[in-house]
């Protein structure tokens, strides 16, 4: 076991892709960090483990600077977003590749790779070459390599981003059981909210040259620091309106200026909001804060706005309502047999006290986090 600590780490080519960023993982914890293609979540990986060097910083493993230690000398394990397996050799010998690198007795390996091929049900496959395999099998393949190293840290780059459906959803519950990433330090990348959210006791937001929030799961859904990390965590994606406060019969209200859309600030956010000199702000309001309602429904005190449906879309577990509420589109979700029809009046309930609020050109958070 081993907790991990990065300390200014810097990086970058003709501009700097990761600035002076620090994170600390602790000995069992499993991070995960979240952000869109491209914004060098994999880099930050490939420093870890040794693969490439920081411009500047260090990297700590359990108290030791392993900034300049060979990869091959780093208690590390990387799982790569491709499978990199060795085609011309057998599942077994792929697994067994890193173990025969360490020198390990040949009762050790197998024990070892037997040991993981049951965990992650691929024992069948082990005589086979990968090309037998299919995708879902291949990336198990690629997982066991990893776990039979038993490092001090395990590092997983968007392990099943490729796969279909079905099977993300299989291992992602075998991630839950998998007593091995339990036990160490993992860093898990993936541009998957779902994943994320599922998988971490912490989450990473990745923007540009660095981590933009770290924080608990729920955290981070429900107290995004930016408008940048409100549109990364959530789907459908968190609806945005440009608009400006203005006092309207002593009461304080958000209004669209673009639009005819306007509804009041929660009486929680009244004092923040109005600390503040400049009137413009962007509200973000979540589809699962805002409700369709039927001709019978109870309010409940939430204030409704009126409007039509634009497109409805039926997902089985859910619904998706697009409308126009006076010139505003707004994205909510209903029952999974609310079959909308395009056209049609709509009465949508706002939870105003689950509203977010960030500034236009920033987009900080206005609301404590």
């Amino acid at each position: 076991m081993a907790r991990l600590e990065l300390q200014g780490i810097c990086k970058g080519f003709d501009y700097p892709i990761l600035d002076r960023l620090d994170l600390t993982v602790e000995d069992g914890e499993f991070f995960c960090i979240l952000g869109p293609s491209g914004i060098s979540k994999t880099t930050l990986l490939r420093i870890i483990a040794g693969l490439e060097s920081p411009d500047a910083g260090r990297v700590i493993l359990d108290g030791e600077d392993i900034t300049e230690v060979p990869p091959y000398h780093r208690p590390v394990a990387l799982t790569f977003e491709s499978y990199a397996l060795y085609p011309h050799r057998s599942v077994f010998d792929n697994i067994a590749s890193p173990l025969r690198a360490q020198r390990l007795p040949r009762a050790e390996i197998e024990a070892r790779i037997v040991e993981a091929a049951r965990l992650l049900r691929i024992e069948e496959l082990l005589p086979r070459r990968p090309n037998e395999a299919s995708g879902g099998q291949m990336q198990r393949i690629s997982l066991a390599r990893t776990l039979v190293k038993r490092p001090g840290i395990f590092l997983l780059d968007e392990p099943i981003s490729h796969l279909d459906a079905r099977i993300r959803y299989e291992l992602r519950q075998q991630f839950h059981r998998l007593q091995a990433l339990r036990d160490v330090a993992t860093i898990y990348v993936t541009h998957d909210y779902t994943e994320a959210l599922s998988l971490g006791d912490r989450v990473g937001i990745m923007g540009r040259a660095g981590l933009v929030q770290t924080g608990l799961p729920r955290d981070i859904f429900e107290r995004p620091n930016s408008l940048f990390v409100a549109q990364h965590v959530g789907q459908p994606p968190i609806n945005l309106v440009d608009g400006v406060l203005r006092r309207v019969d002593g009461a304080l209200r958000m209004e669209s200026e673009e639009t005819d859309f306007s509804f009041p600030v929660s009486a929680g956010h009244v004092a923040t909001l109005e600390a503040r000199n400049e009137p413009a702000l962007v509200a973000g309001i979540r589809p699962q804060h805002l409700q369709a309602l039927d001709d019978e429904a109870d309010v409940g005190g939430r204030h409704v706005v009126e409007g039509r449906a634009e497109l409805y879309e039926a997902l089985g577990s859910m619904g998706v309502l697009v409308a126009d509420i006076g010139g505003a589109k707004l994205t909510v979700i209903t029952a999974p047999d609310a079959h909308i029809e395009p056209g049609r009046p709509v009465r949508i309930a706002l939870r105003t006290e689950r509203i977010h609020y960030f500034e236009p050109g920033s987009g900080t958070s206005l609301l404590d986090g």
